[in-house]
């Protein structure tokens, strides 16, 4: 097995000592045009077909992908003809959440007593592995059939990490700002409004985060500048726990609200938190804006309106378009460009936990709802908490409490895994002062049912029910309309190409409110590879009568990164057609979505574009309506938008796209000159480079997420070193990292060796060690007949040159501080002191 090195490191080092050992016998050290080519490495061969052209094993550690999903990383084995082994045990430990428990027991057995597989080892299994060439990542494709059909909530924190994983600095800090102006054209108010700032970042020392976010309006309507939340964090991956201190964002699960507390909470999640949430589940069905944004509405995968929402709380029984789906996803688009998408469906918390994991939640203060100048510290103490525990692979228990002056509910949950299905119930009770108690239940089915081929059917079904006075917290007057709601579908795949599904619900009135019924019959038609059809039949009966009605879309993908997409609705004669495309990634993509609507109320016409740079990202949207026959324009604004982000991690700074969570900042050492660093370079993109002010933010790091990071050097100085070509991580949250490219090991020596007669060190390896540092380099290197040497990756400093020849010849090699590049030594003895 070969040594793990960077594809440039190799080439270099294969083509230096290839020159330096094919120098015939005769060659004098003096000969200028033989030295010349020993010099400069000859131009690489244009590339081949084969993996691993250069007749030896390559050792290389590769991303190991689940479809886009990276599962972590992967040594990897290519060898001399062209031939791929991996590690068993890294293999089955990787895939290990991903199968279910059969499939997984069977690829143990295949792979008994084989401590490195092949893809072909995986012949029969139903599961392909691929490696790609061009991304140097190893895919698993895995049919859903094979797949694990329990949801497990779980991110271990505690994966083997192979290699060495380079550490975040103690300090780092990052701003980002999002800026935002709108041009109305026509409307009530024309003209351009005030423009909008937001900004969050956060400060990281050691192991404690300090973050914030806030919203600046210069010049607009009431107060200028509103502090939306600060807190401190503190995790502890030892005892996989969550502090935090400040304006709390608390967690919530199954029938509880999710109030504004200003407090502590202690929490321990196995699923990666959203640090730019700009929406926020509310529980029960209801969520809130704290931005004016534009909010898509998909039912079952179908848009089906779209609205312009100002700041508050919005419950979906407010929509009279969401009663009687049970999939519903809201896209929003606030109005300083950052997107969210928030879904709704009442088997969402229908997850797992594995044997003896634990999750729960806990928070304590005061209620602090937002207000003009930001969180509003009241006196009226709230708690707020669950707990979550996996008694084993089957059951999942938990309990969950909310409480303060005026309400106090208390619930338990449990999800069972069976082999007919799953089971998920929930109940719950409330007291409210002056209101009087309440209760509610929920209970959820699932099945998968699995075909030959990888076709499968989903069964589902749902039953609940709220008493009249049931209310969580900071809901101050009950608002239950219906008695209960019932309702179930099922979908099935005829062939590959063509499936329908069936679903229904009925939700009972109380008092005054009508029954509401709704059924409805979907089908899909793959009619091209590149062509679908979906249609749909309806039945509604509620507040606005009965209704008949039917949905089609028609979707065609235009080449390999733009679609198109037409529907037309009966209600209201609603036609809507859509196209989007979506162009490279990282510096220098772009993507641009326009659609034109039209129906019995009016027309519209909307057209949204981003366009993603080195340093900033920039974005503008249009969006008009118009009278049902687009004659006569109703309202027009456009809006232009720019974000971008300065970063500090020990002593160096730089400015880049936004952060998200933890970033990293790359820069170029000394010795590569005016070299351009290239980060995460694919045949798509790349996501940032060095440009101008010699440094360059990786900004999409993710907490807790073991991942590698690759980066090249473009036009790198003759010989310079910029080692494995990648960097591995491991970020903390809202952590940090420098990583310098390059070093000032690129210095190679050329010389003879003879020993203490005089005579040449001929054919022997020794090694090159680094003297007075304590992680000294060491270096290997050959002689030829004559005992020519070159010595690869020497930096300034002493070496004690070391050879394995029968009169065990030491040397001391001085490279001059300023050396770049070739030394030439020359004739060298063996040192007096050896």
């Amino acid at each position: 097995m070969g040594t793990p090195i960077s594809k440039a490191a190799f080439a270099l080092g294969s083509s230096l000592l290839a020159l330096t050992l094919a120098q015939p016998a005769q060659a004098d050290e003096s000969s200028g045009d033989q030295l010349a080519q020993a010099d400069v490495p000859a131009a690489p061969p244009a590339r081949s077909q084969r993996l691993n052209p250069t007749g030896r094993p390559i050792a290389l550690t590769v991303p190991a992908k689940d479809g886009a999903v990276y599962l972590g990383d992967m040594p990897l084995t290519i060898e001399a003809n062209d031939s791929l082994s991996f590690s068993k045990a890294r293999t089955l430990q990787l895939l290990e959440p991903l199968l279910a428990p059969d499939i997984l027991e069977s690829l143990t057995t295949r792979f008994a007593g084989k401590p490195m597989v092949s893809p072909a080892d995986f012949a029969g299994s139903g599961i392909r592995v691929e490696y790609d060439p061009r991304t140097l990542e190893l895919n698993f494709i895995i049919p859903a059939e094979q797949r694990a059909t329990r949801g497990l909530s779980v991110t271990p924190l505690d994966h083997r990490r192979l290699g060495e994983v380079i550490q975040p600095e103690d300090f780092s800090a990052y701003l980002n700002l999002r800026a935002s102006v709108d041009l109305v054209e026509d409307g009530p108010d024309t003209g351009f409004a005030a423009p909008i700032f937001l900004m969050d970042g956060a400060v990281r020392l050691g192991n404690i985060v300090a973050e914030s976010d806030a919203l600046w309006i210069p010049g607009g309507a009431g107060t200028d500048f509103q502090r939306i939340g600060s807190r401190l964090v503190y995790d502890d991956l030892d005892l996989m726990m969550r502090f935090t201190a400040g304006d709390l964002e608390v967690q919530t699960r199954g029938l509880q609200s999710t109030p504004d507390i200003a407090g502590i909470s202690v929490s321990r999640s196995y699923s990666v938190l959203n640090p730019q949430q700009i929406i926020r589940p509310r529980g029960d069905r209801s969520f809130r804006l704290d931005r004016p944004s534009t909010v898509e509405v998909l039912v079952n995968g179908q848009q089906v309106r779209r609205l312009r929402l100002q700041p508050g709380n919005y419950n979906l029984r407010d929509f009279p378009f969401a009663q009687g789906a049970n999939d519903i996803r809201l896209n929003v688009l606030d109005d300083t460009g950052r997107t969210e998408v928030l879904r709704f469906n009442v088997f969402l918390d229908q997850t797992q936990l594995a044997a003896g994991l634990t999750e729960f939640s806990l928070n304590a203060g005061v209620l602090a709802p937002l207000g003009p100048d930001g969180p509003n510290y009241t006196d009226d103490w709230a708690v707020s908490g669950f707990v979550r525990h996996g008694l084993n692979d089957y059951v999942t228990l938990g309990a969950n409490f909310q409480a303060d002056n005026f309400l106090k509910m208390a619930g338990i949950e449990g999800v069972f895994a069976t082999s007919i299905g799953t089971f998920g119930t929930q109940f719950a009770y409330s007291h409210a002062n002056g209101v009087g108690d309440g209760y509610a239940a929920l209970a959820t089915f699932q099945r998968l049912i699995q075909h030959a081929g990888g076709q499968a059917d989903t069964f589902n079904l749902f039953f609940e029910t709220r008493s009249k006075n049931f209310a969580p917290l900071i809901v101050t007057l009950p608002n239950n309309p219906y008695e209960f709601e019932l309702g179930g579908g099922y979908t099935h795949a005829f062939t590959p190409d063509i499936y329908a599904g069936f679903d229904a619900r009925y939700s009972k009135g109380r008092g005054p409110n009508p029954d509401v019924h709704s059924y409805r019959l979907t089908s899909g038609f793959r009619l091209t590879p590149r062509i679908n059809l979906t249609a749909e039949a309806r039945y509604e009966e509620d507040t606005r009568g009965k209704e008949f009605s039917g949905f089609l879309t028609l979707s065609m993908r235009l080449g390999r990164y733009s679609s198109t997409r037409a529907e037309y609705d009966t209600r209201d004669n609603r036609m809507r057609a859509t196209y989007q495309t979506l162009h490279g990634s990282g510096v220098g993509s772009y993507n641009i979505t326009a659609d034109v609507e039209r129906s019995d109320f009016g027309a519209g016409a909307s057209v949204n574009a981003n366009y993603f740079t080195n340093r900033a990202e920039l974005g503008f949207s249009h969006y008009g309506t118009f009278t049902d026959d687009f004659s006569t324009s109703v309202g027009q604004r456009s809006t232009f938008r720019l974000a971008s982000s300065i970063a500090i991690a020990g002593d160096t700074l730089s400015v880049g796209r936004p952060i998200y969570d933890s970033f990293a900042i790359l820069k170029p050492h000394k010795s590569l000159d005016k070299a351009d660093v290239i980060v995460e370079p694919t045949p798509n993109g790349y996501t940032a480079n060095s440009g101008n002010l010699r440094t360059a933010i990786m900004p999409g790091l993710s907490s807790y997420a073991e991942r590698t990071l690759p980066f090249d050097v473009a036009d790198a100085p003759v010989g310079a070193d910029i080692g494995q070509g990648s960097a591995k991580v491991f970020p903390g949250y809202r952590s940090g990292y420098v990583i310098e490219v390059g070093s000032g090991y690129n210095v190679t020596a050329l010389g003879t060796m003879l020993d203490v007669d005089g005579e040449p060190v001929s054919l022997v390896s020794g090694s090159a060690t680094e003297l007075g540092k304590e992680d000294g380099k060491k270096v290997t290197l050959f002689t030829n007949r004559i005992g020519r040497f070159g010595a690869v990756g020497l930096a300034p400093g002493r070496w004690r040159v070391e050879m394995l020849d029968a009169k065990g010849s030491t040397y001391v090699i001085d490279v001059p501080e300023d050396t770049q590049g070739i030394l030439r030594l020359g004739e060298i003895s063996p040192d007096e002191g050896q």
